[in-house]
């Protein structure tokens, strides 16, 4: 039976990876809202299952009409919007960043063990999704002792606001016009910056697997990339393994695709299902040591992917 769905929060970029993804999967979907916070008649309608659907003011909404709710909206404004949902009897997938996402929840992710009769079901962060689906094998031989993570964040993880400034800052660089006053710490064009708040990922990779101790180092830094994200890790595993082993649990994720191609985050990750992978070790049989090189469009494989597979779910 198709169900209502509604997207709280169309202003932001996750919520068009999102639309492209349920009209890829051909969901039975009955009607289709867009909601914003924000000033509704600002954004554009958009063409779902050959319908034209127009964005709607959240605070006048009737949830009643809706099966089950996307939360994408990063502002507190949509704090209200949640409960309301929930008042309603609404099944809600919540995507928002970690400073407004509701964790007491717990967090859901698809390939885990998970209740799909709960009301809520809140997406860890992108980056904490991939890593968890490519260590997750590696639980059933042995431990990791040890995870280093480098990751080179585009501006899109900062919303439609981050490529937009970056395509100014761009524009107005190349002219030789000094730069105008900027919603971000630092210069985005040609400019590296490293992350100032803490990363939810350790955090988030330690509720997702809570029997193991993760010892875990992070460094996020932004690059001027419009789209994808290229990530270096660093593996110490508990146990030898053998490599032939190692590579097959790796390909063993449903998402990846181990390839010597030359990766970048403009060939390789943007508008992309797939997290490309190099695995990178020496000629040993047996390997307790490895390095991944990965890049990814997170806008398709992180928490839109996780929240399209758990709808599947709840859509049977």
């Amino acid at each position: 039976m198709p169900m209502n769905i509604a997207i709280a929060g169309s202003e932001e970029l996750i919520s068009e990876s999102l639309l492209e993804l349920l009209q890829e999967k051909a969901l039975p979907i009955g009607q289709m809202f867009l909601l914003t916070a924000q000033n509704a008649e600002d954004q554009e309608s958009i063409r779902f299952n050959n319908k034209t659907v127009y964005v709607q003011e959240l605070d006048s909404f009737d949830w009643s009409q809706v099966n089950l709710v996307f939360f994408v909206g990063n502002s507190s404004e949509y704090n209200n919007a949640f409960k309301a949902a929930l008042h309603y009897g609404c099944k809600i997938i919540d995507l928002r960043s970690g400073e407004y996402k509701d964790s007491s929840h717990g967090l859901s992710l698809l390939d885990q063990n998970i209740n799909l009769n709960t009301a809520v079901h809140v997406c860890p962060d992108d980056l904490a999704i991939v890593m968890a689906q490519i260590i997750m094998p590696f639980f059933e031989e042995t431990a990791i002792t040890q995870l280093n993570l480098v990751a080179l964040e585009p501006v899109s993880v900062c919303g439609k606001k981050g490529t937009e400034a970056l395509a100014r800052e761009t524009a107005q660089l190349m002219n030789g016009r000094p730069l105008e006053n900027t919603l971000f710490p630092a210069q985005l064009a040609f400019n590296v910056v490293p992350e100032q708040k803490t990363p939810s990922l350790i955090a988030e990779l330690q509720i997702l697997f809570p029997k193991e101790k993760l010892n875990a180092a992070v460094t996020l830094l932004q690059v001027p990339v419009f789209y994808g994200t290229t990530v270096i890790a660093d593996i110490t595993l508990e146990d030898a393994l053998p490599q032939q082993l190692v590579r097959e649990m790796l390909s063993s994720v449903n998402q990846i695709e181990l390839t010597d191609e030359l990766l970048t985050p403009v060939s390789h990750g943007s508008n992309q299902n797939k997290i490309y992978a190099q695995f990178i070790t020496g000629d040993s049989e047996e390997i307790q040591t490895f390095r991944l090189f990965l890049v990814t469009d997170l806008l398709r494989c992180g928490r839109v992917q996780n929240a399209i597979s758990l709808a599947e779910q709840l859509l049977q």
